[in-house]
């Protein structure tokens, strides 16, 4: 992972927060669908109007999972996706603070410097934009419109990425407590429990870099106020997840919601929260 890509779904605003799995269902279908057919949703993660953040690929939370996405950067970027339409309607505070912990986190744990100007390399695989072969340069928190011929994020969103989020993300990495990278394992502190809904899964076969597991789609949300776990990843130097205090027990679908990590801490409320989606059983 090189960079992160910002991306929205270019659905309508001004859902509720029990309408968010509904519209992540839909995505789901559209993306595993006739029309583009990929294995699983292509974003690693979104974020939805009321601060909420999702999983989406499967696998995401654990693994630098590949996303299905043009651009040749396939492999390179990891996709944070804002549920709505920010062409000309900037994001909800709310999810923009969910979204600078979500960067802040992934860059926390990949090693990237997400400083404005900050920039990195990368040989494209193909694309629409970018022919196979091409060096393309990037900055290390981009759009996907730099990757792709599109306007997405939008231009109301757009213009965070390039001029807000940079600076909010290294304030709140700045603020974190430093991991160490001669860690062998993870450091966790307490947390509160997490809270779990129950959802009827479906089943879709994910792409991978890691593992082949079969699992439901995101389907639940809360905010987590004041989120108070920290873990340092075992490999490179990074702020991690909490372990979850329980475990789905059968497969039945259990969502774990878990707290961002350090980067959360750093921000203080961030009302943002990701999901562990449960294995289900075979």
């Amino acid at each position: 992972v090189r960079f992160l890509l910002v991306h929205h779904t270019v659905s309508a605003n001004g859902y509720a927060p029990a309408e968010v799995p509904g519209l992540l269902r839909g995505i789901h279908a559209f993306h595993t669908g006739a029309e583009k057919g990929w294995p699983d949703i292509a974003y690693n993660f979104f974020v939805d109007a009321h601060g909420g953040v999702w999983e989406g690929r499967t696998g995401s939370i654990e693994a630098p999972v590949m996303g299905s996405a043009t651009g040749g950067s396939q492999g390179f970027a990891q996709l944070c996706c804002f549920v709505g339409d920010h062409q000309t309607v900037a994001p909800t505070a709310a999810a923009q603070t969910s979204m600078v912990a979500l960067l802040a986190w992934l860059a926390g744990r990949y090693g990237i410097d997400p400083s404005p100007g900050a920039t990195t390399t990368f040989t494209s695989r193909g694309s629409q934009r970018w022919p196979a072969g091409a060096l393309v340069t990037t900055a290390t928190i981009a759009g996907h419109r730099e990757m792709s011929s599109t306007v997405c994020p939008g231009d109301a969103a757009f213009v965070l990425v390039r001029e807000s989020f940079p600076t909010r993300v290294r304030d709140v990495l700045g603020a974190a407590p430093a991991p160490d990278p001669t860690s062998t394992g993870p450091a966790t502190t307490s947390a509160p429990a997490p809270t779990t809904s129950t959802v009827a899964p479906t089943t879709e076969t994910s792409e991978q870099t890691t593992t082949t597991s079969s699992t439901s789609t995101s389907t639940s949300t809360t905010s987590a106020a004041a989120a108070t776990s920290t873990t340092a990843d075992p490999g490179p130097p990074a702020h991690g997840l909490a372990a979850p205090a329980t475990s789905p027990t059968s497969g039945d679908g259990v969502d774990l919601v878990l707290p961002l990590g350090a980067a959360a801490v750093a921000c203080g409320t961030v009302g943002a929260a990701l999901l562990v989606r449960s294995r289900r059983s075979t």
